[in-house]
């Protein structure tokens, strides 16, 4: 059920009805359009939706049919139920293309490519065209619309006949034409003509005499005579005779045809019903393109949860105009089922009614809808909308009363599979009357689980939505800056009117807006301040989420690539332990070599106990000496890292160095020093202390320092690499000779670090061309919520072959 009877006109349907039917190319699309109604069957809805997806599809791989202009045979075809009616020759020659049509068709719909089609394979199901019949009404007509001489042996004779004594006829015309020529009767530059269908010789009115025949005509000043020469007349009868056999001919034919199609035309009647259900699927895949619409997913519950939609007939205007819609982001469920908005007038309160109707009366008509493809769309059986005034004189209505009339409606017949739409709610009578009426029918409706959307400045209404289950406040906001509606719909607090904002911006007078600020006193006010505020807020600290979300991302990222620069390093790390261990190895194989060929030596020597002793000997003063050298290289090594590190102490202060801040557990590096100021680093936070409370830090201490500060490395990282995209970030991207998926990846990456870095403008090279590229960039730039404004660059900087982009 819809409600009231101009519901179409009201949302703007009667418009995109128009939309659709121009797309239509036969009659019988164009028909089915006009009938086409809201469903409430989810089946029902879903067939028709898939029908669209598939014909896209289709389109996108290349239609295998065609869907051309076919008339519109079925008052014909009803009428030759009827026993003894004949077929006209013009139907004949309409049914052949709707005949090829379906049979090309059909030769689809049982191919293997159809397979993944199966909507419309359904949709063909129980049509078919007899072979015979198809085949006789090709043989009967050519391309031209006629019927040909192999038609019947019996037409061929009779054409033939009649080509022949025309051709005679033209031949004995001409001759008399000559003559009379010759003789003075007619002039010389003139020809033979036709006139009721004859041939005839121009000749001057004073010698009509002379010439023997018929005269059929004169001319306007009287003094030429056309006359059918006498010698032709009889030759002429005769030609007449058989036109009138071919016609007799031509009609036995038609109406055996007739016969012949008769015990199909049921079939037929289907096939042009197929015809033009074809023909709206493809109108509705065309609008659905050009509307960038989508089949979202349904489900068979009252519920709303729509991103990105926006209302069609509004972005196509715009769209004319090279503006972008706002979309409008709603979701409406169990326990959030109505929506209370106010705001500003003017601000896009009724746009958005108007986009939750149409929107939904599309969906349940059976068509595409614009908005993402994550959204989510429910059936509802009724749709009552309350927009604009009803006021009439004939009726004796006034707009109070036509509203309240629309309540009552409401209150009759709403359920829970119910969305209705008011518009101002509870004006057009005395504010405090209208507003507590209001509320009684609001509270109604929510007892009896409706769903909906209503617009209104009551403060009652917004307090409602508040304490109520089930009810819940959204805003309309507004700059109030630049002093401009947003058009942007933000749900979970009330808005303001912005009255006084609005009429302080046309320039109304300060002393009277003074007045009226006393009049409604100041707490009113300050509440509004207040909302405003908290906009303002909720703004900022979205803004300051897509900033953390954005560096949590960085983070991430930085965080693997140390990671990997870990594992390299142990795997180094393994390395030279191997290294070194094979070393050792060798070291200790080479000592136990000597070892025992010294062991060997000593039992050779046997009872030489003097050359064993000399040799034990030996070995005790190579131990002794490679002891004593290795104590003399270990000796000198601390000494010399003792001068050193005296040398490190005694040398002065610079930058570079590692120092510790005296009276604070502080380690960092010094940046700078002078006489009176010392600038030290720590974890990429700069102090400025004296010189003498620095320490300058051992080398063991360095060092011990420095490998303590790497564990916290992956910290200090984050800043430096968004120091480093600073300096790297270049405020034009050159977007020329890229794909366009590959181009819109790149956009959106960079416009995110742009707003990352607090970049306010940036240029988006995309080059003219085609303006392709330019279109599909443009169209993103328009989703994203941080940017302020777009627009092509001034002419001397590149025009509209660059995007200029000022982000928020």
């Amino acid at each position: 059920m819809i409600y009231p009877s101009n519901f179409e006109e009201k949302l703007g349907f009667d418009r995109v009805r128009e939309w659709l039917t121009a797309h239509c190319i036969n009659p019988m699309g164009a028909a089915q359009a006009d009938e086409m109604g809201f469903e409430t069957s989810l089946p029902v809805i879903q067939e028709k939706l898939n029908l669209i997806k598939e014909f896209r599809q289709l389109m996108e791989n290349g239609l295998p049919f065609p869907v051309s202009e076919t008339g519109d045979l079925r008052a014909d075809l009803h009428t030759l139920r009827i026993e003894g009616t004949v077929i006209s020759q013009e139907a004949l020659f309409e049914l052949k293309p709707g005949l090829n049509a379906l049979k090309a068709i059909l030769r689809f719909v049982v191919s293997e490519q159809a397979m993944r089609y199966p909507a419309i394979q359904r949709l063909c199901d129980g049509i078919s065209v007899d072979k015979t019949v198809w085949s006789e009404c090709n043989r009967l007509t050519d391309d031209k619309g006629d019927i040909p001489d192999a038609a019947s042996p019996e037409l061929a004779d009779i054409r033939k006949q009649i080509r022949q004594k025309l051709s005679h006829i033209d031949r004995q015309v001409n001759k008399m034409l000559q003559e009379a020529k010759n003789a003075g009767w007619a002039d010389s530059g003139v020809e033979a003509t036709i006139r009721n269908g004859r041939m005839v010789i121009p000749v001057r009115a004073a010698d009509k005499r002379k010439l023997k025949g018929f005269i059929h005509d004169e001319s306007s000043t009287g003094q030429t005579v056309y006359i059918e020469p006498a010698a032709v007349l009889e030759t002429n009868n005769e030609v007449r005779e058989l036109e009138y056999a071919e016609k007799r001919e031509i009609n036995r034919i038609l109406a055996a045809f007739s016969r012949l199609i008769r015990p199909f035309i049921s079939d037929l009647l289907a096939g042009w019903e197929l015809l033009g259900s074809i023909d709206l699927v493809r109108a509705k895949a065309v609008m659905a393109a050009e509307m960038q619409a989508i089949v979202p997913e349904l489900t068979d519950q009252a519920f709303i949860k729509w991103n990105q939609s926006r209302h069609p007939l509004l972005e196509r205007k715009l769209r004319k105009e090279k503006k972008s819609v706002v979309p409008l982001e709603l979701e409406l469920n169990q326990e959030q089922r109505i929506l209370v908005i106010s705001g500003p007038n003017a601000g896009g309160k009724s746009v958005c009614l108007k986009t939750t109707g149409l929107i939904q009366y599309m969906l349940q008509c059976g068509l595409a809808v614009p908005m993402e493809k994550d959204s989510k769309c429910g059936i509802f059986d009724k749709i009552f909308i309350d927009i604009g005034d009803e006021q009439s004189l004939e009726n004796d209505l006034s707009t109070y009363s036509s509203h309240l009339l629309n309540m009552k409606h409401y209150l009759a017949h709403a359920d829970s599979k119910t969305l209705f739409l008011i518009d101002e709610f509870g004006s057009g009578t005395e504010p405090q009357l209208g507003g507590a009426i209001a509320e009684a029918v609001l509270k109604k409706l929510n007892e009896l689980q409706a769903f909906g959307l209503i617009t209104t400045h009551y403060a009652n209404l917004k307090l409602f939505a508040d304490e109520h289950a089930g009810v819940f406040n959204g805003a309309m906001l507004f700059d109030t800056k630049r002093l401009e509606p947003l058009y942007m719909l933000q749900t979970g607090k009330p808005g303001s009117s912005f009255a006084f904002e609005i009429a302080r911006k046309i320039g109304f007078p300060e002393s009277l807006l003074d007045s009226a600020a006393t009049i409604s006193g100041q707490s009113h006010l300050d509440f509004d301040q207040q909302l405003q505020q908290l906009e303002v807020e909720k703004k900022a600290l979205s803004k300051k989420q897509t900033e953390l979300r954005l560096a949590d991302q960085l983070l991430n990222e930085v965080i693997e690539k140390y990671k990997r620069l870990l594992k390299q390093l142990e795997d180094r790390r393994k390395d030279m332990l191997a290294d070194a261990g094979r070393e050792a190895k060798s070291l200790i194989d080479k000592a136990n070599r000597q070892i025992e060929l010294t062991i060997k030596e000593i039992r050779e020597a046997q009872a030489e106990k003097e050359k064993t002793k000399a040799l034990r000997q030996d070995l005790k003063s190579s131990r002794d000496l490679i002891g004593t050298e290795a104590e003399e290289i270990a000796k000198k090594l601390a000494e010399t890292e003792e001068k050193e590190e005296a040398i490190w102490q005694a040398s002065e202060l610079k930058a570079g160095d590692l120092v510790s801040i005296e009276e604070m557990d502080i380690v960092g590096e010094l940046i700078s020093i002078s006489e009176h100021e010392a600038v030290v680093s720590f974890n990429s936070v700069k102090l400025r202390t004296s010189p003498e409370k620095l320490s300058k830090l051992s080398r063991r201490e360095s060092r011990k320092q420095t490998h303590q500060h790497r564990k916290s490395a992956s910290s200090r990282s984050v800043t430096s690499d968004l120091n480093e995209k600073v300096s790297n970030f270049k405020l034009t991207i050159d977007l020329r000779g890229k794909r366009a998926e590959e181009a819109l990846e790149l956009t959106a990456k960079y416009i995110d670090e742009a707003i990352l870095l607090s970049v306010k403008e940036v240029n988006i090279l995309h080059g003219k061309g085609n303006g392709i590229l330019r279109k599909l960039i443009r169209e993103l730039l328009s989703k994203q919520k941080e940017i302020a404004n777009f627009g092509d660059a001034p002419p001397e900087s590149g025009g509209n072959g660059i995007t200029r982009v000022s982000l928020r």
